[in-house]
């Protein structure tokens, strides 16, 4: 079931009890873009430099919901070519922020969701984001896992 982020983050910031909840894993799908550019599709006037690399999920109501960057997104931060496409995110919300952490993720290509890997040819080696390789420090090839569903 896709929610809302926000009403997740209404439910987390609303426990009366005052414990601390460990927020499930959601699923969002949208599409993952530049902040930039997504502020400049709502006509407004900014600095560009210190948000330059945020990238956020724009869902079908054009709601967005910024990411963090950490191992399991950071191809999203790097690699154009994963963003403004479908993607469906497997999320966790950051409780009192509106800062969702991924979990894991999948972009449409050629119809079906696929899980992005990198991958090097010669120690046939698969990691999450773009870099060389960690054996041999040559290119690594962006391609796409099918995934069983």
């Amino acid at each position: 079931m896709i929610a809302p982020i926000g009403a997740w983050l209404i439910l987390l910031g609303s426990a009366a009890s005052g414990e601390v909840t460990t927020p499930s894993p959601i699923t969002l799908s949208g599409q993952v873009i530049e902040l930039t550019e997504a502020l400049k599709a709502k006509g407004l006037t900014f600095d560009a430099e210190p948000i330059a690399k945020q990238v956020v999920l724009r869902d079908n109501d054009n709601t967005l919901t910024p990411l963090l960057c950490d191992e399991a997104s950071r191809a999203l931060f790097h690699d154009s070519r994963l963003r403004n496409r479908p993607v469906e995110l497997s999320v966790k919300p950051v409780a009192s922020m509106p800062y969702v952490q991924v979990l894991s993720f999948q972009v449409l290509y050629q119809g079906t969701l696929r899980t992005p890997e990198y991958f090097c040819e010669i120690c046939t080696i698969s990691v999450r984001y773009p870099q060389t390789c960690p054996c041999c420090q040559g290119p690594m090839e962006l391609r796409m896992k099918p995934e069983s569903r």
